[in-house]
């Protein structure tokens, strides 16, 4: 497993970007690194552009956001074109297939998120799905301390449906 990982997960208000940020950063502390989250977001909570920046290092980290991101999810066209000049070749980038269709770079993967959310009968779970399909292509934290960080930060009544989602981003 590498050691050192910066992630950006960018879209808009309301795909829980920023909550998928914590959860991967709790993650991350489970599995014993330090870690810095930063986001940002618009004016409008939601529709307006969002995003979280996450770096994990089994070191002291001295500055909190992505300078050289390895994984970029992009799930509109707009965070897709924030990024998508700028990341060297190693950076894997995981984008909405529905919302780019024309994708630039060479190290991309595309999902279609709200067909799989209709499979799953809730378009609310987005960010537990995307969380398993990072963790499937890029061992960021181990699957076991991503469950675990779902069940602190999602309230019971919704954690069934989420892990499901997450299970579910793992085998797309």
């Amino acid at each position: 497993m590498k050691n050192n990982w910066q992630v950006v997960l960018a879209g808009e208000g309301g795909q829980g970007l920023i909550l998928a940020g914590r959860i991967l950063s709790e993650a991350a502390i489970i599995d014993g690194n330090n870690v810095s989250l930063t986001s940002s977001y618009g004016i409008a909570a939601r529709g307006g552009y969002s995003e979280a920046q996450v770096v994990i290092s089994e070191q002291e980290l001295y500055y909190p956001k992505c300078v050289s991101p390895d994984l970029i999810l992009a799930l509109t066209r707009e965070a897709y074109n924030r990024y998508i000049d700028f990341v060297n070749n190693d950076c894997l980038v995981i984008y909405d297939s529905k919302e780019i269709a024309n994708p630039r770079g060479k190290h991309e993967l595309g999902y279609d998120f709200k067909d799989a959310l209709l499979t799953l009968g809730n378009l609310k779970v987005i960010n537990s799905l995307f969380l398993g399909i990072i963790i499937k292509n890029r061992e960021i934290v181990s699957r076991e301390s991503m469950i675990s960080a779902l069940k602190k930060n999602m309230p019971p009544k919704i954690l069934d449906i989420n892990l499901e989602a997450f299970n579910y981003g793992m085998e797309m």
